[in-house]
């Protein structure tokens, strides 16, 4: 096991990894598999489980990582100023009741898959019958999840136990697969990351939202169509993080997940954060011909992302007000400003004349991110050694706070329609 690792595993690594540590040698000689795939589980069927093991991935060896997790409810003396205590007993108790007898009958059936050949604490290793498929079932939801740190902690559990696994030589292969429950994963879905450039460290699958229901849908259809006009507005501008950050169609190289001290421990976003950090240590590839289905379903479950927006735009329809979105004009200051960094490091001692290049509007926005306190603190460095910090810095999480604040004093969103109309760049 490489330093790296064994620095993750000591430091950084949640308490399963020492669970099954200190159980490693006891696992079965013949648990040996190809690829791993971790899927976090909410108030899930099984359904997602049912659908793997019948398909192609589940014919080769395959490890299939489920997290059951449930987060932390708020204690119920935190609502008594709302309603009466009896009627916050009752609900509560039918709350909780449906909710662990759902991850309950999840954990139960994920369990009768097969045989269980390891179990400690909260792990279960079972090999899948008439399968050459094995599943990890982690039991969180017994021990349930702070809230504040939901999808994000339940993800890092899993990825840290599949990186563990890739180090001790049990998963051949180097990726690291990251899904959701609500995915349906195509037949080339492992074999696409086997011819992959050796610098490229993460990758992100093209995919497809889709639903029976036409009125959500339609919705998905339009926040997919949002997703993709912001990616190809950051691919205008010349943004090196221009790509999508969507947690059920990522893959990421173990050593490298590790060197990034794994996804962070958050109730949303988390798989943004996550490759913001991983872009800074390699490539960034899209797999374009390689297609994920997603189940378009509205989510109350975390507090942002494709459920909560797609029921956004439900409200919106309802009202028959437009979806609106991002005013093409941010990704022209974002070229410009981006193309004015070429030489910024000539006037790193003369910003104000550096900033006669750009828009007016511009300064501010880049204010506000901290760029003047960045470039006093790079003045003395090379060249070279500026840009590639100044790349660093800039990225996918600063990248948006500078929109966000040319949007805020400048331009308001615009119906989604008439900024794609509008847009110096199409859509793929």
């Amino acid at each position: 096991m490489s330093k790296t690792f064994n620095q993750y595993f000591s430091r950084y690594a949640e308490s399963e990894v020492d669970v099954l540590t200190q159980y490693e040698s006891l696992l079965p000689d013949e648990f040996l598999v190809d690829n791993v795939l971790v899927v976090p589980a909410y108030q899930e069927t099984s359904a997602f489980i049912e659908r793997f093991l019948v398909s192609t991935l589940s014919k080769s060896p395959v490890l299939l990582v489920v997290v059951i997790n449930e987060p932390i409810v708020e204690p119920i003396t935190q609502l008594l100023n709302e309603t009466s205590t009896e009627t916050i007993v009752d609900q509560s108790e039918s709350i909780f009741s449906q909710s662990d007898n759902r991850q309950q009958a999840l954990h139960d059936y994920s369990i009768s898959c097969g045989n269980v050949h390891w179990q400690y604490e909260n792990l279960t290793l079972v090999k899948v019958e008439h399968s050459q498929a094995w599943l990890l079932v982690i039991d969180r939801f017994t021990q349930a999840i702070d809230k504040e740190q939901g999808v994000g902690l339940a993800r890092k559990i899993g990825a840290d136990l599949s990186a563990y696994l890739i180090s001790i030589n049990r998963v051949n292969q180097q990726w690291i697969c990251s899904s959701d429950a609500d995915a349906y994963l195509p037949d080339d879905y492992f074999s696409a990351l086997s011819s992959r450039n050796k610098k490229t460290v993460v990758c992100c699958f093209n995919f497809m939202h889709s639903s029976d229901d036409e009125s959500v849908h339609q919705a998905n259809f339009l926040y997919e169509t949002a997703l993709r006009y912001y990616v190809a507005g950051l691919k205008f501008a010349g943004s090196p993080y221009a790509f999508f950050t969507i947690g059920s169609t990522l893959a990421f190289k173990a050593e490298v997940y590790v060197q990034a001290r794994g996804f962070p421990k958050r109730s949303a976003g988390e798989d943004f954060y996550l490759l913001n950090k991983l872009a800074k240590l390699g490539n960034v590839e899209f797999i374009e011909d390689v297609t994920i289905k997603l189940e378009a379903r509205t989510s109350d479950r975390v507090p942002f992302g494709t459920g909560p927006a797609v029921q956004k735009i439900l409200d919106l329809q309802k009202s028959k007000q437009d979806y609106c979105y991002y005013h093409p004009e941010l990704f022209i200051l974002l070229k410009s400003t981006l193309y004015s960094f070429s030489n910024l490091w000539h006037y790193r001692t003369d910003l104000t004349s550096w900033f006669k290049q750009l828009p007016t509007i511009v300064r501010p926005a880049l204010t506000e991110i901290g760029f003047e306190t960045f470039v006093d603190k790079q003045r003395n460095n090379s060249e070279k050694q500026f840009d590639k910090q100044l790349v660093v810095w800039f990225d996918a999480f600063k990248t948006l706070k500078f929109i966000h604040s040319i949007r805020t004093n400048h331009y308001q969103d615009i119906p989604l329609s008439l900024a794609i109309s509008k847009a110096p760049f199409t859509l793929k």
